[in-house]
């Protein structure tokens, strides 16, 4: 086995991680979705709701991770395969396969977090925050801004 097979079965283990990683920010985003349109009240939805956002970025970071090292693993052989495409066709079949499961997850994922932004920007402008009637008032006195900037000047000529 020469390194070009190893750096193919890195590459085609890249995928299958993303794959299973995507799958997992899909599942996420869909129970995303249900909690969102669940008649939950908001304290109860907001932290649910967020413990499954700390769980989808530790996901994201896994898929981050999974396309630096394709990326410079291919870079590195992307000659080799352009040159031998007879030698390596089933690895490269592999990995096309993988990248169409992964880019069909990648719009799966998108779909899900357009629909539950709708949702969630719906639902944030439903909720009542109290609003003081009228502002307090500013003391002018030692610390007013007259006072102050006045202070700044005198401190300023020294």
């Amino acid at each position: 086995m020469d390194s070009i097979d190893v750096e193919l079965k890195v590459l085609i283990e890249c995928l299958k991680k993303k794959e299973k990683a995507l799958s997992q920010i899909a599942a996420i985003t869909e129970n995303q979705g249900f909690v969102l349109a669940s008649n939950l009240p908001h304290e109860e939805l907001y932290p649910f709701f967020m413990q499954m956002n700390v769980e989808k970025n530790d996901f994201i970071q896994l898929v981050i991770q999974c396309d630096e090292v394709f990326e410079n693993v291919l870079k590195k052989i992307g000659p080799t395969l352009d040159a031998e495409t007879s030698k390596y066709g089933d690895e490269v079949r592999i990995m096309q396969d993988l990248i169409r499961v992964v880019m069909d997850l990648d719009v799966q994922i998108r779909v899900g977090e357009d629909k539950n932004s709708t949702i969630l920007t719906e639902a944030l402008g439903r909720i009542e925050i109290p609003v003081k009637e009228k502002p307090e008032q500013l003391d002018s006195g030692e610390y007013g801004s007259t006072k102050a900037i006045e202070a700044y000047k005198n401190q300023s000529k020294h």
